[in-house]
């Protein structure tokens, strides 16, 4: 293991270690909350974890763990909290996996001692996610939750040096870029997400028409319909493409469209298995751009979505390794690994811990 679960509150308590110098690193997902207590290794012990997903919530849990769980102890050195959403000011914050009634967040309401303003940090959910992939690449580790996904014959895993660029399928989230500059680790969070995705057959010419004809309806504050990352890459983009393709009269939701499809690898006729390919060469697709663009040394697909259906991925292992070498540039992207996450791991949350238990160090 990169960082070790040392156990929760109560395993702190009995510990009776004093921690004159710890960390605290924050996951807000859409419907869950993880609140952890790092040691200066980046070990770590869950203080809370709880369902969430308005700022109210948010706030009154994180004052009962200030006024409880960290009664006994100073404040901590810093502090990292991951979430998604666009920061609206230089305090305010719009949460887009929370209700829209309750969904902006200024970071002044934020329990002081448990969010130090001084030593704040806050990133976003795939930024986070790339930093948890620095440990492992550190320690050499990646293989523990990565498989060689393509795999060029002269590469010999992920190194210090170079640029990585990092995907989560199923999120909408744009890419992530690892690089190494001044003796660390570094992360840039770009907006590849908004790349526009062309159509590379008859067959998918026409889908992308209909979901282009189908969109303004639904995102009615758009002008422009033609296709990006996001609409066909994150959850949406699964029934988007489904809804589109089928040739049944079926309403699937993206869940069951992936359930399906996974019960259902061999039938490659089945509109679950059609959507779910098309959505992971879109995937690819953006990967091969980026990489290229980028002129990248390997790229990680990360996420919870990825992992789940790794039954199907690797059903069309070989169209996607097709999918990222069609390109002009084959001769580049023939030499770039391809790494899929492979168990489940909250990335994020390891990405905070790294993120708060370093950043001190090099500021």
């Amino acid at each position: 293991m990169v960082y070790v679960k040392l156990g929760d509150y109560k395993d702190l308590v009995e510990s009776k270690s004093n921690y004159d110098k710890y960390y605290i690193a924050i996951d807000i997902g859409g419907t869950n909350t993880r609140v952890v207590f790092a040691t200066y290794n980046g070990d770590y012990y869950v203080l809370k974890e709880f369902p969430c997903s308005n700022v109210t919530c948010l706030i009154n849990n994180l004052k009962d763990i200030e006024e409880n769980e960290l009664k006994q102890f100073n404040t901590p050195v810093a502090c990292s909290i991951d979430l998604a959403g666009p920061r609206l000011s230089q305090y305010e914050i719009k949460l887009t996996n929370y209700h829209v009634d309750d969904c902006h967040l200024n970071l002044m309401q934020l329990p002081k001692k448990i969010c130090p303003p001084q030593t704040l940090y806050i990133l976003n959910d795939l930024e986070s996610g790339a930093y948890g992939i620095i440990p492992y690449i550190q320690r050499k580790m990646t293989r523990e939750i990565f498989t060689d996904f393509i795999h060029p014959s002269e590469t010999k895993g992920p190194s210090s040096s170079g640029i990585y660029i990092v995907l989560a399928a199923g999120t909408g989230l744009g890419v992530g870029i690892i690089y190494y500059s001044a003796g660390e680790f570094r992360v840039i969070a770009s907006e590849f997400g908004h790349i526009s995705l062309v159509p590379l057959t008859p067959e998918e010419e026409v889908i992308f028409e209909k979901i282009k004809k189908y969109l303004p309806s639904i995102e009615t504050t758009r002008s422009n319909f033609n296709l990006e990352y996001e609409d066909l890459v994150s959850g949406r983009g699964i029934k988007y493409i489904f809804d589109n393709i089928k040739t049944c009269t079926r309403d699937l939701t993206s869940a069951e469209i992936a359930k399906e499809a996974n019960e259902c690898t061999g039938d490659r006729t089945n509109d679950c298995v059609r959507a779910l390919t098309l959505h992971y060469k879109c995937l690819f697709r953006a990967a091969k751009e980026t990489s290229v663009g980028l002129f990248s040394s390997g790229a990680f697909m990360i996420g919870d979505n990825i992992v789940r259906n790794k039954v199907f991925v690797n059903s069309v292992h070989q169209d996607l390794e097709d999918e990222f070498k069609n390109h002009p540039k084959l001769e580049w992207l023939s030499k770039i690994p391809v790494y899929v996450q492979k168990d489940i791991m909250n990335l994020n949350l390891i990405g905070c811990i790294y993120y708060a238990t370093t950043r001190m160090l090099n500021d």
